[in-house]
């Protein structure tokens, strides 16, 4: 679908609303697929109820002590937690979210996790990164890029703030099919990424024309009918929907979660903090 669709600021507001209705995330359910044991143990109860990602960007971004990481569409922080580990007292994580219910939850995570002294939890929108220019090493996202309509000007913001060599590395849904119209139009498809989803050349095309360079897209995991209704997002009438309008084969495979990963070009001087 492409994001330069009308009615852009009638998608986010649905989105928006979306989330702030939920009552919990995918919760254990969801992260024991995505994340080890031992990562969940050190993570706060509420980090993990609250989990609503697709992925583990963080396993994959090759984070070092010292890092400035943006964790865009931060959530309730599960992996602001696992990042501010990874880089330690001498890095720095901005959690970005644009519901303040989001920020409010993972402010009290990254404080029960015992991070939050090099942490910092923004409310904001994607669209519109409220940080300066080149001021982020690394910038991470789990499932959040997929609910813009405005994808092109997501992937031009990520360049913006990232450093001269600095590297790109999220977990998001790719589709390799059109869903039905009835699906694409679900305000809880869009909400839970899927009717939002590009296809991974397209998804890499739009990071190319944003400037990134070496990208990869791989660590391709099928999703399921079965798998996407663990996800409040989803209604149970937008499920009944799918499982009635998409043949079997199509329900063992709604979408793809990948990591994507990409470098900004030019030379990579760490200063010092």
């Amino acid at each position: 679908m492409s994001d330069d669709l009308m009615f852009q600021g009638e998608i986010r507001e649905l989105v928006r609303t979306a989330y702030g209705a939920i009552t919990t995330g995918a919760g254990r359910a969801m992260a024991r697929r995505f994340y080890s044991d031992s990562e969940l143990a050190s993570l706060p109860a509420e980090a993990v109820d609250w989990a609503l990602g697709v992925g583990n960007p963080v396993r994959h971004a090759g984070l070092s002590a010292g890092d400035i990481v943006l964790d865009l569409g931060c959530g309730a922080g599960i992996d602001t937690v696992l990042a501010a580990r990874r880089v330690g007292r001498t890095g720095r994580i901005v959690g970005l979210d644009m519901l303040a219910e989001m920020c409010d939850r993972a402010s009290d995570v990254v404080q029960q996790a015992g991070v939050a002294d090099w942490c910092e939890i923004q409310e904001g929108e994607m669209e519109g990164i409220p940080l300066p220019d080149e001021s982020v090493d690394v910038v991470i996202s789990n499932g959040v890029i997929n609910l813009s309509p405005r994808k092109s000007r997501v992937f031009a913001e990520i360049a913006r703030v990232l450093r001269p060599g600095g590297r790109f590395c999220v977990s998001d849904l790719v589709v390799d099919d059109d869903l039905p119209p009835e699906v694409q139009s679900s305000q809880a498809a869009w909400a839970g990424c899927i009717a939002g989803a590009l296809s991974e050349r397209v998804f890499a095309r739009k990071l190319d024309l944003a400037g990134l360079a070496d990208i990869e897209i791989d660590e391709r995991n099928a999703l399921t009918l079965d798998d996407i209704a663990v996800y409040p997002l989803f209604t149970p009438e937008v499920l009944a929907l799918m499982g009635r309008l998409l043949p079997d084969d199509a329900q063992r495979h709604i979408a793809t979660s990948v990591i994507a990963r990409a470098r900004k070009p030019g030379l990579f001087r760490r200063l010092s903090r």
